[in-house]
């Protein structure tokens, strides 16, 4: 099977990947941005695509779950990925001696008060962890860094002067693997995602939670989202604790359809098993 990615060899998506596969034979793809590669798995050039969707420090990574909204996919299985970001230069050197650090606008977030110790440094945006510290090697300045997976610095052949540099020591990703098509019934799966539009009238949005209410169904996430061409109208991405087959949850869906405009099943899986944290330290 082959499972594309955004980024390049060395990222945390690629981490997930390998996470995914477990011991299936597979190859990995990597996409420059997150639109090339859904695109990539709607033209059926991939069998499976990794859109990392969630992380506990930054929350919600909308640019992903957003290109989904319209789309007939099925999201097939939920890996967390331990974010240990580390600051990577070509060769050991002090803080004081960095100029520029390099890494994806989530990954300079994630990091940002550890960041701000360090007013000599100039933070700049870059299209993946791991391109940034690839960009770094290749680069003449011996002054830069890039902000990425410890296991990116071994790759590159590179230096990791700081480990563990995001602000919330327990960082994690959460990943969702998606595949083209609607999927048929899955038994023994017990998580749903769905994008849902409400018909934007008074209390629309209070109705739905009520009727996920009163089926006794547990919503995991809620995220509302703009509507494109309709300013100041929203949708929403829901999670929920039941599988798709679930009875209750059809008939929840049925009550809904009659107060929405659209639903999107976006898939049911079975629960990712989040990283243990036992003997993390929070930096001080």
């Amino acid at each position: 099977m082959l499972i594309g990615y955004q980024g390049v060899e060395g990222s945390y998506s690629e981490l997930a990947c390998k996470k995914f596969a477990g011991d299936a034979e597979y190859q990995m793809k990597g996409y420059p941005t997150f639109r090339t590669l859904v695109e990539a798995m709607m033209d059926d050039q991939l069998d499976y695509i990794a859109l990392p969707v969630e992380n506990s420090t930054s929350g919600p990574i909308t640019r992903t779950i957003d290109l989904m909204k319209y789309l007939e996919v099925s999201a097939v299985e939920e890996v967390y990925i331990k974010i240990d970001h580390a600051l990577i230069t070509k060769t050991p050197m002090e803080m004081s001696e960095v100029t520029t650090v390099y890494s994806h606008p989530e990954a300079l977030e994630q990091c940002y008060a550890h960041l701000s110790q360090y007013p000599n440094i100039e933070i700049r945006e870059y299209a993946d962890t791991a391109e940034a510290v690839k960009m770094v090697k290749e680069s003449t300045d011996q002054n830069l860094a890039g902000i990425a997976g410890s296991h990116a610095a071994e790759l590159y052949d590179m230096t990791v002067i700081r480990e563990n540099i995001s602000d919330n020591p327990l960082n994690t990703t959460r990943f969702l693997f998606f595949r083209k098509g609607i999927q048929g019934t899955r038994t023994g799966m017990d998580k749903t995602s769905l994008y849902i539009e409400s018909n934007h009238s008074t209390g629309s949005l209070s109705e739905i939670l009520n009727i996920f209410r009163s089926h006794e169904i547990n919503l995991l996430n809620l995220t509302s989202r703009p509507i494109q061409n309709k300013p100041f109208s929203y949708g929403f991405f829901i999670d929920v604790e039941k599988g798709k087959e679930d009875s209750i949850l059809t008939k929840a869906l049925q009550d809904i359809g009659e107060v929405s405009k659209y639903i999107n099943m976006l898939g049911t899986y079975q629960k990712g098993e989040i990283p243990s944290y036992e003997g993390v330290l929070v930096n001080e």
